[in-house]
């Protein structure tokens, strides 16, 4: 816009601000700037103000509001971010502000997009199929661990595997679980356990930490060891929600560390159980026969031949418990086969309403994708149609803008003494360049400047009529 416009104007600080608001606003929007968080803070109403910083030490006041802000991972200081975005001014405050429509961390982008394309590979690859997971052995007596030796996963697994199934042997082999190098380690220690075959199980765990942290546990480096392990694997890595990609490759998934010490005591300590149960069992039975025989024998009269008579009858009834006591322990081997059979029986009950829940919930999957894609169709037809909606009312905007800038030329050219010029007038000036509009002000003799369109001269005063 022409300066010139505003000259011989006084312009309202509203009317600045106004001014400034609306070009920034028209100008300067679909911005995409990167920066280092800093002053981060939230106020009552969930809204995040902040600034971003480059390593020039230039500053840049951001504000990113609820609507906006409630679907994005919140940043903290330090953080290295791109925001998406358009400038404001508030008019009120006097103050230049960057408002955020979009918040991405700079990297974590990059890395979660290296790993679903690492996903889709190996998926194509077979590596994730159910043919190729293998079942857990009947019988465990060792286990491997790959983790950190100073971390708490090991303490989880060995108290929980001390208190059910306390003779089972453990083997640690450590292992960097974060970090430049630690997927190299971690592929290392898996081939090591299977070099050495010194273990029936092998438990890949650590405890949860960011996607970053997590991230050797997607690596190719992992994926490979785990796929040619001939030991049965598990992946316990991070908590219930994390899903690195060792949890698709491993033969089993544990949510956490002290879920796969479980997984693999979980026979012995059901066994244990069984036991303790018959052994409990047979030694209530035997005492009931002891108590009775010798509630019977303190009722025996001191009477010698009634003496003899009843203990002959306590041998006799001695000799039927002892026939007793081996009638049972020739059942218990019976009652064991009885339960293991039960045992077998549940277990294939429980994986078929597995297999029949497993359809079920693929059903419902695929008639959810059904229906998200008609709503998706649907919200996309809808933004489309908002777009064009907001396109078409910018170009009214821009032409009615248009409009009035012309009318404002067309009245500053109006009101320009050039154009007066041009119609054949002139302006005079005395000596100082005051304008004189009248000839009682010049007197005979006085020197005058006289200007025209197209130039300037030097006039003096000959005669005043």
């Amino acid at each position: 816009m022409n300066n010139a416009f505003f000259e011989d104007r006084i312009l309202s600080v509203s009317d600045v601000c106004k001014l400034l608001s609306d070009s920034l606003t028209e100008m300067f929007w679909g911005l995409n700037v990167e920066g280092e968080v800093c002053n981060f803070k939230v106020n009552s109403s969930k809204h995040w103000y902040f600034s971003i910083k480059d390593d020039k030490g230039s500053l840049l006041n951001c504000t990113c509001f609820a609507s906006r802000n409630w679907n994005q991972e919140k940043p903290e200081n330090g953080d290295l971010v791109v925001l998406s975005g358009s400038l404001s001014f508030w008019a009120k405050g006097g103050s230049l502000s960057f408002n955020v429509d979009k918040l991405r961390k700079k990297g974590a982008g990059d890395l979660r997009a290296e790993i679903e394309k690492r996903r889709a590979y190996y998926q194509e690859l077979g590596y994730f199929d159910a043919s190729n997971k293998k079942i857990l052995p009947d019988e465990i007596k060792t286990i491997g661990i790959v983790t950190s030796e100073t971390g708490a996963v090991i303490h989880d697994i060995l108290n929980i595997t001390r208190r059910r199934a306390k003779g089972m042997n453990i083997l640690l082999f450590p292992c960097m679980v974060q970090g430049d190098g630690a997927e190299e380690t971690i592929a290392a220690r898996i081939r090591q356990a299977n070099n050495f075959c010194a273990c029936d199980v092998l438990i890949i765990a650590r405890g949860g930490g960011s996607e970053e942290d997590l991230a050797p546990y997607s690596s190719s480096e992992v994926i490979e060891a785990i796929h040619k392990s001939d030991i049965v694997t598990i992946s316990a890595v991070g908590h219930d929600s994390d899903y690195p990609l060792s949890d698709f490759v491993a033969d089993i998934r544990a949510s956490t560390p002290s879920a796969a010490a479980e997984i693999v005591t979980e026979k012995a300590y059901r066994s244990k159980e069984r036991l303790f149960t018959l052994e409990t069992g047979l030694e209530a039975a035997i005492l009931k026969i002891l108590n009775a025989n010798r509630k019977k024998l303190e009722s025996v009269s001191i009477d010698k031949e009634t003496i003899i008579r009843k203990l002959l009858g306590a041998k006799s009834i001695l000799k039927e418990a002892e026939g007793l006591n081996r009638v049972m322990r020739k059942k218990i081997p019976d009652h064991r086969m009885l339960i293991d059979r039960l045992e077998d029986e549940a277990e294939t009950s429980l994986k078929e309403a597995c297999k029949r829940r497993k359809s079920l919930i693929s059903g419902l999957e695929q008639d959810m994708r059904q229906e998200m894609g008609i709503r998706l169709g649907k919200t996309c037809s809808f933004m489309e149609k908002l777009t064009l909606e907001c396109n078409m009312g910018m170009k009214a905007i821009v032409r009615a803008k248009r409009k009035q800038l012309d009318v404002f030329f067309a009245e500053a050219s109006a009101l320009n003494p050039l154009a007066i010029l041009c119609r054949g007038y002139s302006i005079v000036t005395d000596d100082q360049g005051r304008l004189i509009k009248s000839s009682r002000k010049i007197n005979v003799g006085q020197e005058l400047t006289i200007t025209f369109r197209d130039g300037k001269i030097k006039a003096e005063t000959k005669e005043k009529k």
